[in-house]
């Protein structure tokens, strides 16, 4: 997604919508023993606030290092729920606001390659280079990954465009 947002912002809204935490650590859960469910000693348990869905979300674009944009739905939830988004997906909405492209639910569904194929068709952009690869191309990543603990050495040789 972060060579989608480099490639295309100037051409187009990208965003993301944190919506709730997937696979949530117990309440009772501390960061030592939270593996993978914890950041730089933030848990990411299932937040009953909205003040902290919005901490979980900026960790975890902060630890990512993620330049885009990113919008915290509410507790109700009212974006995952009109939008059926849960665990994630991506979307193209038109300037009419009419959804022109909805991805497979994820995580091992999400297809950033399809998505910015169908951006370009959207935007009328026939000619130069993808940023994405065709998941069948190379081992690409599902889209799925940790959000804490140690980045092994596999996770951190892999190009940065999911």
């Amino acid at each position: 997604m972060k060579a989608l947002y480099e490639a295309y912002q100037d051409k187009a809204v990208i965003l993301i919508v944190y919506i709730r935490e997937a696979h949530p650590a117990g309440n009772d859960q501390k960061a030592k023993d939270a593996g993978w469910k914890a950041i730089e000693g933030t848990v990411f348990v299932q937040p009953k606030t909205f003040d902290a869905r919005r901490k979980l979300a900026e960790t975890a674009c902060t630890f990512w290092e993620l330049p885009i944009p990113t919008l915290v739905d509410t507790l109700d939830p009212s974006i995952n729920s009109l939008y059926d988004a849960h665990p994630n997906r991506t979307y193209l909405i038109d300037t009419d606001g009419k959804i022109v492209s909805r991805g497979v639910k994820g995580p091992r569904g999400v297809n950033v390659h399809q998505c910015e194929l169908d951006l370009r068709k959207l935007l009328g952009i026939t000619d130069g280079e993808l940023v994405t690869k065709s998941p069948g191309s190379s081992r690409s990543s599902s889209g799925r990954g940790r959000l804490g603990g140690e980045k092994d050495k596999e996770e951190s040789d892999k190009p940065k465009n999911p």
